[in-house]
């Protein structure tokens, strides 16, 4: 038999029958054969170390001889050259006994009568037992020492029952044999309750959520204090969180860290930015597991760890997270148990999920870090509604039935078909439902090469989708971490971060896995490892921006924060190869937007417009987060586009925009008074005031070239500013020549705490405020679109600062005086209300805006 045709433990193994005669009748027959056993399902349950290209060998080195076996269990001699031929290669799935014994299963799929089996022992003497039943509750019925040498063995059975499974161990690494034989015959098929017991049970009608919009679900790794200027690229974020942070010392659950990690204000934040945020619950906690070391499986030192039980201090805390930061505000405040700092809050809608650990089968961390798949899949029916409600206010699903539970995300591709298998056989025996209990199957993956689209990414991503469709239908899909190879583009002794090809490559690499994995039915997010950099070793040059405290953004970064952009409300329609061109389209309400790209040579295409009347082009670009976008001229229903490796988008439209690009501009006022109407000195910032009180706001704005412009731009380059402001109790008003759309603010802190605000000076609506609470650094506050204004009022309170900076853009028309009489007045409000419905210029900002100005206006 070709080995190579045997499938790798890795999936549900297959072995092929070679050309031997095998028996396939039923109990008529009733006459004892070998086995065919290729139509079994066979599974290594000891598979940590199994991988492609390993000296180990998986369970299939058991079964690649099947020709070359004994007939017949009572006659166990086979000719000289079938015995030379037989391969003496042994199953050795492991070598390290803390990870249990050698062990697989197999599903007969159907009921057979086993009479007898046969092992080709080669060496060693390892005692193997085998065991019938059903998986979780087997029954021994037999024990063979392997204690000969080089030669065929075999333990019959006098009185067999029938039986769907059949399960080996050894108590050795190096299991000693190196071949089995089976012998029996099937008694019957399956009955409809053993068809049932294994059979998919579907969630949500078995349609998978694939959550918010395009541009909501592409994301990264994130910590707690990375700065919202580098976050805000992001759709998603996955948070790393370690599990030891949310419990203290008596496995109370704590949301606060400190003075550093306010869950609340992190995720208040995130969600204001209209950034989702799923944090990832790491690692363990030495509260639950005792020792100076935490395990990460979280369970008491000598608990079963396959007892969902076990898991009751995690499944509690994750029902904890659930009911506070999800959305039902029914949650019984009886079951909420948090330490007492914490001010009792639930249903507060910052979060739709959390991820229970990260990595969990890692292979290079020890047992202790390592879980089995049943005993993942023993926590996540804890954490998922503590197991089917047996234990106490544990679950997410406890909490709120809408929220959702994500399994840590595996690595190691070759074996984690296998490893969710291993899973769904332990929810199919000990889940009264069935129900496969994680919400959002995660995984990490990427490409192997430049062929993202077509090659063993895509593969991969394709073959989770068909698992779930078979096997969990109606779960979703997480790519919680990605990384892009690189080695083809690195330069010798050139640092990659000052290599601007291989930081072209790399912002293209990055943009295209995001955009394969959206054409997944079955994917919710793909986030990628991670935000920033490391300052040193394999993960230096991994990130979008660069280490913790620079925070220099990549052209990586720029590609994400485009996509997010221009894909923020869009869903994914259909995706296009043309001969290595990629068009991947998206409906964005009645507008089509196109992403566009080619793997191969720059080249111009014509590109359909699809009926619409408008077009624009947006390009990623560094300096800019939204791109740049222009229009393009629609001829004979298409455009035509210069494509490369960058994807760019084409948006399609009946509706004519208003472009702008550089929404988050450093706008520096022209003018700034101690009075609204000007009455008062004016300072053009030509020379300092000469009244003290305005010139202690004009160190407010005297080193401009202190501050990031725009407000999400670089800011290791910079230097301090020196000049300090520590005047209290004091207002001015800062003007600017033209009518302007504020969306950020920044102030260079120095000491103590005291506060500024700034308003729209025409309707006192407060824009920003900050109790000057850091120190000696720069705290950038990111806004949502003020109404246009051309001036600001800024009120100083206590506490000392150096600059100050307002961020946004030029307001895209020339003002509000809509029939141009040099006013604005509420006929121009009746105008704008008029192009508001006609689908003109202006936009419902604007009549809002407008109807602001005027009342503020009218109370002056």
């Amino acid at each position: 038999m070709d080995t190579k045709k045997i499938l790798s433990a890795a999936v549900a193994l297959t072995v092929s029958a070679g050309s031997f005669s095998a028996f396939t009748g039923t109990a008529a027959d009733a006459e004892p054969q070998l086995l065919d056993v290729s139509g079994f399902t066979i599974h290594d349950e000891n598979f940590v170390h199994l991988s492609k290209g390993t000296y180990l060998r998986d369970v299939s080195y058991l079964f690649d001889d099947q020709d070359k076996v004994p007939a017949s269990a009572d006659d166990l001699k086979v000719s000289s050259e079938v015995w030379a031929a037989t391969s003496r290669d042994n199953w050795t799935p492991n070598q390290q006994m803390e990870y249990g014994p050698a062990a697989f299963y197999m599903d007969l799929g159907a009921n057979y009568v086993i009479t007898a089996i046969a092992f080709l022992d080669t060496n060693g003497t390892p005692t193997w037992t085998v065991s019938d039943g059903e998986p979780f509750d087997w029954h021994d019925i037999a024990e063979v020492n392997m204690d000969t040498y080089n030669s065929w063995r075999a333990v019959r059975f006098d009185k067999p029952e029938a039986t769907r499974y059949l399960h080996f161990s050894s108590d050795y690494c190096d299991s000693g044999v190196s071949e089995l034989a089976i012998y029996g015959y099937k008694a019957s098929e399956l009955s409809a309750e053993q068809r049932a017991k294994t059979a998919p049970v579907a969630k949500n009608g078995g349609a998978a959520d694939n959550g918010p919009a395009a541009g909501k679900r592409v994301g990264f790794n994130a910590f707690i204090d990375d700065p919202m200027t580098a976050m805000m690229s992001a759709g998603v974020i996955r948070e790393y969180h370690n599990f030891s942070w949310l419990i203290d010392a008596d496995c109370q659950v704590r949301f606060t860290q400190g003075t550093w990690g306010d869950m609340d204000s992190y995720y208040s934040a995130l969600h204001d930015r209209g950034i989702s945020v799923i944090p990832c619950f790491q690692g363990g906690s030495t509260a639950v597991s005792g020792g100076e070391k935490a395990n990460e499986i979280p369970v008491p030192a000598g608990a079963d760890t396959l007892d969902p039980k076990s898991y009751a201090v995690h499944a509690q805390a994750m029902y904890q997270v659930a009911a506070r930061y999800g959305s039902n505000k029914d949650v019984d405040l009886e079951t909420i148990s948090i330490t007492d700092a914490q001010e009792v809050k639930t249903g507060l809608g910052l979060l739709t999920a959390l991820e229970n650990s990260n990595e969990p089968n890692k292979s290079w961390a020890g047992k202790a870090n390592y879980f089995t798949p049943y005993e993942l899949a023993a926590m996540c029916s804890a954490d998922y509604d503590g197991h089917e409600g047996t234990i106490p206010n544990a679950g997410v699903h406890a909490a709120d039935p809408d929220f959702k539970l994500a399994m840590g995300g595996l690595v190691g591709y070759s074996t984690m078909i296998q490893y969710l298998d291993e899973m769904k056989l332990w929810f199919d025996y000990n889940r009264s439902d069935g129900r496969f209990a994680v919400d959002i199957i995660n995984v990490h993956i990427g490409p192997d090469g430049d062929d993202i689209e077509n090659g063993s990414y895509a593969k991969t991503l394709a073959e989770l989708s068909g698992w779930i469709a078979e096997n969990a239908p109606g779960t979703e899909l997480w790519v919680s971490e990605f990384e892009v190879p690189m080695s083809d583009c690195t330069v010798e002794g050139v640092d990659n971060h000052d290599n601007e090809d291989y930081q072209l490559r790399y912002a293209q690499r990055v943009a295209r896995v995001y955009l394969r994995a959206l054409a997944e039915p079955t994917l919710s997010y793909i986030t990628k490892f991670q935000l920033r950099d490391e300052g040193e070793g394999v993960y230096y040059d991994s990130g979008l921006v660069t280490q913790k405290g620079k925070w220099d953004k990549k052209l990586a970064w720029y590609y994400l924060a485009c996509m997010t952009d221009r894909l923020e409300s869009a869903d994914l329609v259909s995706m296009q190869d043309d001969g290595g061109r990629f068009t991947y389209t998206f409906a964005d309400g009645g507008d089509i937007i196109k992403c566009v790209y080619t793997a191969g040579d720059a080249a111009k295409a014509d590109i359909s417009a699809e009926g619409r009347r408008f077009a624009y082009l947006t390009v990623p670009e560094e300096g800019l987060a939204e791109g740049r976008t222009e229009a393009l001229a629609v001829k004979d229903g298409k455009v035509t586009v210069g494509l490369s490796g960058t994807p760019v988008y084409l948006t399609f439209t009946d509706n004519p925009q208003v472009l702008v690009n550089g929404s988050s501009s450093l706008l520096r006022p022209k003018e700034i008074s101690l009075t609204a109407d000007k009455s008062g000195e004016v300072c053009d910032f030509s020379a300092a005031p000469k009244d003290g009180t305005l010139a202690a706001f004009y160190r407010m704005f005297d080193e401009p070239d202190t501050m990031p412009d725009p407000v999400y731009g670089n800011t290791s380059g910079l230097k301090a500013p020196e000049t300090s402001v520590s005047k209290s109790g004091a207002t001015a008003y800062a003007f600017f020549d033209k009518p302007c759309i504020f969306n950020g603010f920044a102030v260079y802190d120095t000491y103590g705490t005291g506060g500024i605000s700034v308003y729209d000076a025409h309707t006192d609506k407060l824009l920003w405020s900050s109790d000057l609470g850091s120190y000696m650094s720069r705290s950038v506050t990111l806004t949502d679109d003020s109404a246009m204004t051309d001036c600001l009022k800024i009120v100083k309170d206590g506490g000392d600062m150096n600059e100050l900076a307002f961020y946004g853009y030029v307001s895209p028309f020339r003002d509000w005086d809509a029939d141009r009489d040099g006013v604005v007045d509420s006929f121009d409000m009746v105008l704008i209300r008029q192009s508001v419905i006609a689908g003109g210029g202006y936009t419902v900002s604007d009549l809002v805006g407008v109807s602001r100005f005027l009342l503020g206006m009218a109370a002056r």
